[in-house]
């Protein structure tokens, strides 16, 4: 049987409890006496002889700081509350202007969210102690409230300065709840001696090193973990200015501040450690610290492992050279310069035009490194806002500024340490941020944002554009000094058109990936459809050969060879007809156009006829490109 104390503060509340307690639940577990107290009367109670005490409000609150009993508070529910001011604005007459909610501040957090349902103005003003009710309830007043709503305590403080009060009354729901608390937790205090073996176990399996001291500074616990990093045989019950001096400064100032102390750096012996202080309260007062310190290297241990389950859930690069398809000559040549290059720790610059293969040599590059087993960390930098770029890449503590995620985040660098971080298209970065990656990059350290501290980094950084950098120095868009930095080592990737007859090793390997379920083999190519494939410049290169190749998938009556029409379509959609075509090739002196000849055609045939039939020469002299001339050629029939 538990022998329970149960304090209310107004009559109706001591007959709802003798009902519940007559349910043979609670009838046959509890022995309860129940008294009728206020807050103010609470020095009058007799704790001796049960196992608890069950209060309301401040009642509760006010106990907890002069009993040894345990003390289970009577919840306030939202709905509770809710019932309240409902009451207050439909009983009143008039209704009235604002209702004042006074009483702890945990108790209606969710009151602002109602405010509209409620269809009255509310304002709350809270205290945690007894003692400020009267000055919250004349606060609310001061603001225009012309009724209270609280506890008992908020009821008789609003009679008392004439106005209109309503107390919050405890519904069944919140006593039955309290009292199977007070059966869970008295039947929880029998195995009190069960979970200390427990706590003993932690502490002793723990792999810190830990260490209790009371606010008399004797060390009360220590485990074997303690005992090894110290290189002492014992240090329970000694001083621990006496054991271990360089701990004192800070176990002081933990036990008079009651805040704790997190990554201190000390030297102990030939080891450097880690050490965290934590204030262990006890009835509001610090009884002592527990003190948990790690030789750092383990630490990096640690992190080194995170790191790598980080990697494993994704950040990883997929590709190797081996996957860069290609027979030409020059890409021989960049794939061999781009694997010598892996093989350093220097940083890397991809030039090329969008679409050729930047983040592919990215990825290959990383993957044929010594840092393989480390995370790929990939970010277009045109693809994010300053503001989202910079705590991206530097991190941020919480409260760095609004929004932030609790606990703050990890960033870019963070999760690159061991590893790559690729910069894609990095003349689009701020000179802001710019001026902070160099930062980064001279002192191979970060500084989150809205902290002091600053973490060591080890991060290779290959970068990627398509954008003349050095031109941008020129127009003050980009740092000179950052470009340095990023430009160790270079690697030019060929457009398409410089790569021989690698655009049809690509495009059949892009067909095959697009080919329809029900067919098997790939289709061939007819020697025209090769030829303009191997003459039309792609200025998107492998990205806009991958949309030909799907459209071709789509609309080709498989198996039939694919043939120079088809592909024309594919190539050059119906669109706003335009002709000008001629971004990859200078203009001519002295075109010919239909202006010099009875049509376009005939302008057409002279022009071959000036060329002695070659058509890349016949096309550079019309102004156009070899691709917009077949297409001609096939429009006015003329013999290719």
């Amino acid at each position: 049987m538990i022998h329970v104390l149960i304090i209310v503060p107004y009559p109706e509340l001591v007959d709802k409890t003798c009902k519940i307690l007559d349910i043979p639940k609670y009838k046959d577990a509890i022995d309860a006496t129940i008294q009728l107290m206020t807050v103010d009367k609470v020095d009058q109670v007799i704790s001796s002889g049960y196992d608890l005490i069950i209060a309301r409000g401040y009642t509760a609150v006010t106990l907890s700081q002069k009993q040894n009993v345990p003390i289970l508070p009577l919840p306030i529910t939202t709905l509770d509350i809710l019932h309240a001011i409902i009451d207050c604005r439909d009983t009143l007459t008039p209704t009235p202007r604002k209702i004042g909610c006074v009483g702890r501040g945990n108790e209606f957090e969710s009151l602002n969210s109602l405010t509209d349902v409620l269809n009255i103005p509310i304002y709350i003003s809270t205290t945690s102690t007894y003692m400020g009710v009267e000055q919250c309830v004349q606060d609310a007043i001061d603001h225009g409230c012309d009724a209270i709503v609280g506890g008992y305590s908020a009821f008789l403080a609003a009679q008392d300065k004439d106005i209109p009060g309503f107390f919050v009354r405890a519904g069944e729901e919140a006593i039955t709840q309290v009292l199977d608390d007070a059966i869970r937790i008295i039947e929880a205090s029998s195995m009190q001696q069960f979970r200390n073996e427990i706590y003993k176990t932690v502490i002793r399996s723990s792999t810190n090193a830990i260490l209790y001291v009371d606010n008399q500074e004797r060390i009360i616990i220590e485990n074997q973990q303690a005992v090894s990093l110290t290189r002492k045989k014992t240090l329970k019950t000694r001083s621990l200015q006496q054991m271990l001096p360089f701990m004192d400064a800070t176990y002081r100032e933990v036990l008079s501040t009651g805040k704790a102390v997190s990554n201190e750096i000390q030297q102990l012996y030939d080891q450097t450690i880690s050490i965290e202080y934590i204030p262990i309260l006890i009835r509001e007062k610090v009884d002592g610290v527990l003190i948990s310190f790690q030789d750092i290297t383990q630490i990096q241990k640690q992190e080194a492992t995170i790191r790598k389950n980080l990697s494993d859930k994704g950040l990883r690069a997929k590709y190797t050279f081996r996957d860069i398809i290609h027979n030409s000559d020059i890409m021989n040549t960049t794939i061999e310069k781009a694997r010598r290059f892996a093989e350093t720790s220097s940083n890397i610059m991809l030039l090329g035009e969008s679409g050729t293969g930047k983040e592919l040599f990215a990825q290959s590059i990383h993957n044929c490194s010594k840092r393989k087993d480390g995370p790929f960390v990939a970010i277009n930098c045109a693809a994010l806002p300053e503001n989202l770029l910079e705590s991206e890449l530097f991190v941020y503590v919480q409260g760095a500024f609004t929004g932030t995620n609790k606990g703050g985040k990890i960033g870019l660098f963070e999760l690159a340490h061991g590893g790559t971080l690729f910069l894609d298209e990095i003349s689009e970065v701020s000179i802001n941020v710019q001026s902070k990656l160099l930062r980064v990059l001279q002192e191979r350290e970060v500084r989150r944002i809205g902290d002091d501290k600053v973490i060591s980094i080890d991060v290779r950084i290959i970068c990627a554009t398509n954008q003349n950098l050095k031109k941008l120095i020129v127009e003050g868009r980009f740092r000179q000094d950052l470009l340095y930095r990023l430009d160790v080592l270079r690697v030019f990737l060929p457009p398409l058109r410089r790569r021989e007859k690698d655009v049809l090793l690509i495009f059949s390997s892009l067909l095959r990936h697009y080919l329809p379920d029900n067919v098997e083999e790939l289709p061939p190519l007819t020697p025209e459809a090769q030829e303009l494939l191997l003459f039309t410049p792609f200025p998107g290169n492998v990205r806009e050969l991958r949309n030909v190749a799907e459209r071709v998938s789509v609309l080709h009556n498989f198996p039939d060879a694919i043939t120079a029409d088809e592909l024309t379509m594919a190539l050059y959609p119906e669109d706003i007809d335009s002709d000008d075509h001629n971004a990859f090739f200078d203009a001519p002196a002295a075109p010919v156009t239909p202006s010099r000849a009875s049509s376009e055609a005939q302008a057409i045939q002279d022009a071959l006829k000036e060329c002695n039939g070659n058509q890349t020469k016949a096309a550079r002299l019309l102004g156009i490109d070899r691709s917009t001339l077949w297409r001609k050629l096939k429009k006015y029939n003329l013999n290719i």
